[in-house]
C-alpha cells in the first residue's frame, strides 16, 4: 500500500488507525452509555407515573368514603350535617331542646395572694378527671406574691392538664382577674377546686368563690320530635347516633316552629365518578409501566425495561392487590373488570345494583376494615418504590449512578488509550514521512547527476 503524505498527512493516518484499532471498544461503550441513559430517563418517567398514581390514591382516601352522599338540614343555619357511605337514605326529624356549652369561671380577688413551699391545689372535673397544680416556682418574678398571670401560667403548664382547663387573665378597669374555662362542653366538664393544699388565706379566698360566667351543660335533642321522640343527651353539639350520619346543632328549636329536618340521599353520579377516577388512575399507571417494559418485535428494539424482572413484578403486584377480596368484597362485585389488555373497565349499572343491595360494599373494598383496604395496600406498596431514603427507585437510581460513573471512567481510560495509540502512530508516520523526504531528495540527486 502506497502512502502519500502529500495527500494524507501523518496526523490523519495516525487518527484513522487509532480509531480503527479501538473502534469496537468505543462502539460497545457508546451502546452501553446509550442504554444507561435510556434506563435513567425511564426511571424518571416511572417515578412520575408512580407518584401520580399515589397522589390519586391519596385524594380518594381523603374522601373518607367513595360513596357520595347528599346531606342537608333545614331550616338553613340550624344545623350542619355530613353522611358517610354506610348511611341509609331517609329523612329525620330533630327537636333541639338545649345546646351544649362549656363552663367559664371568674375567680375572686387575688391581690396579695402568696404561696408557701409545697403548696398545691387540685382541679377536678365532674366527669372524674383531675390534675394537680404545684405552686413551687409559680412566683416567677420573685416578688413574694402570686399574680393572676402567674397562677394562669401554673395552671396551663400543670402536668396532666393538657387542655382540660384553660386559664387566662381578664384585665378590667385596671384590675386583673383569673378566668378558668373548661376545655370541653358538657356537664362532665364542670370545674371544681380542691384547695386543701393551699396555706395562704388570701389565695384560698380568691379561688373559693368564683362567679360563673357560663354554665356547663349538655346538648339535648329529641330524634323524631319532642313528643314521643328519642331523647339524646351528651356534652357535645355534634351527634353521631345515626349510623353513617353526623350532625351539629347550632340553634334551639321552638315549639311553634317546624322541627329540624335532616335529609340523606345517595349521590349515584358522584359515586360513579369516584370509582371511575380510580379506574382511570390505575389504567394510566398500568399503561405507563407496560410502555416502559414493552418487549421488542419485528426488528424493533424493546423498551428500556423490556428485560427487567423487577418492573414486571411491580406491574404484577399492583394488579394482584386489586384481585384480593377486601372485607368479603371483590373487584368484580364493584362492577370493575379487567379488559384483554390488562386495563380496567367500570360497569356503572352493576356498581349501582351492588350499592343498592349493600351500601357499604364500596368502602369495604377500597377502605377495608381498619382502613386497610385496596387504597391503603396499593399506597403502601408504592411507598416501597417511592421512599426517598431506601425505596426501590432510589436503589435503582443509585445503581445507575454508579454504572454511569464506571462508564465515564472507562470512557476516560479509552480516551487516554486512544491518545497514546494516536501519538505512537503519529511518531511512526512522522518518521516514515521524514524517511520518504530523505529518499526523495536522494533520488533527486541521482537523477540530476545521471
Amino acid at each position: 500500500m502506497a502512502i502519500d503524505f502529500n495527500a494524507v498527512p501523518p496526523s490523519t493516518w495516525a487518527e484513522n488507525l487509532a480509531r480503527k484499532q479501538l473502534g469496537k471498544q468505543q462502539a460497545q461503550l457508546d451502546t452501553q452509555t446509550k442504554d444507561a441513559k435510556a434506563r435513567t430517563d425511564a426511571l424518571g418517567q416511572l417515578q412520575k407515573a408512580l407518584q401520580d398514581y399515589k397522589t390519586s390514591l391519596t385524594t380518594l382516601t381523603g374522601k373518607k368514603s367513595l360513596v357520595a352522599m347528599n346531606a342537608s338540614a333545614t331550616p338553613d343555619g340550624m344545623a350542619t350535617v355530613t353522611a358517610k357511605g354506610n348511611a341509609q337514605a331517609g329523612n329525620y326529624s330533630v327537636f333541639v331542646e338545649q345546646l351544649a356549652s362549656s363552663q367559664q369561671l371568674l375567680m375572686g380577688d387575688l391581690a396579695g395572694a402568696t404561696a408557701q413551699a409545697g403548696d398545691k391545689f387540685t382541679v377536678k372535673l365532674a366527669g372524674g378527671e383531675s390534675f394537680e397544680v404545684a405552686l413551687d416556682g409559680a412566683d416567677r418574678d420573685k416578688d413574694g406574691k402570686l399574680s393572676p398571670s402567674e397562677l394562669a401560667l401554673a395552671i396551663n403548664r400543670a402536668s396532666g392538664n393538657a387542655g382540660k382547663v384553660n386559664a387566662m387573665v381578664l384585665n378590667n378597669n385596671g384590675a386583673s382577674q383569673l378566668v378558668l374555662s373548661a376545655g370541653k362542653s358538657g356537664e362532665k366538664s364542670t370545674i371544681s377546686l380542691d384547695l386543701g393544699g393551699v396555706s395562704d388565706a388570701g389565695l384560698k379566698t380568691g379561688l373559693s368563690a368564683p362567679k360563673e360566667l357560663s354554665k356547663a351543660q349538655d346538648a339535648v335533642v329529641w330524634l323524631g320530635g319532642k313528643a314521643g321522640g328519642v331523647k339524646l343527651q351528651q356534652g357535645s353539639n355534634t351527634f353521631d347516633n345515626i349510623e353513617g350520619v353526623s350532625f351539629t346543632v347550632n340553634k334551639l328549636s321552638k315549639d311553634t316552629d317546624p322541627p329540624l329536618q335532616i335529609s340523606i340521599s345517595r349521590g349515584d353520579t358522584d359515586t360513579t365518578a369516584n370509582v371511575q377516577s380510580f379506574v382511570d388512575s390505575y389504567n394510566k399507571i398500568y399503561k405507563a409501566i407496560s410502555d416502559l417494559s414493552q418487549p421488542g418485535s419485528n426488528g424493533k428494539p424493546g423498551a428500556a425495561f423490556a428485560d427487567d424482572s423487577s418492573i414486571r413484578a411491580l406491574k404484577s403486584q399492583l394488579n394482584a392487590i386489586l384481585r384480593q377480596s377486601f372485607d368479603g368484597v371483590t373487584l368484580g362485585q364493584m362492577g370493575i373488570k379487567a379488559s384483554r389488555d390488562g386495563t380496567l373497565a367500570l360497569d356503572s349499572k352493576k356498581l349501582g345494583e351492588t350499592l343498592k343491595a349493600s351500601p357499604d360494599a364500596l368502602d369495604r373494598f377500597f377502605n377495608g376494615a381498619g382502613q386497610n383496604g385496596a387504597l391503603k395496600q396499593s399506597a403502601d406498596y408504592l411507598e416501597k418504590w417511592l421512599n426517598g431514603s431506601n425505596g426501590l427507585l432510589k436503589q435503582r437510581r443509585d445503581s445507575e449512578d454508579r454504572g454511569q460513573k464506571d462508564l465515564t471512567r472507562r470512557q476516560d481510560a479509552l480516551q487516554k488509550t486512544f491518545e497514546q495509540t494516536y501519538n505512537r502512530y503519529l511518531a511512526q508516520f512522522t518518521k516514515l514521512q521524514s524517511m520518504q523526504d530523505q529518499m526523495t531528495q536522494t533520488m533527486g540527486m541521482f537523477n540530476s547527476n545521471f
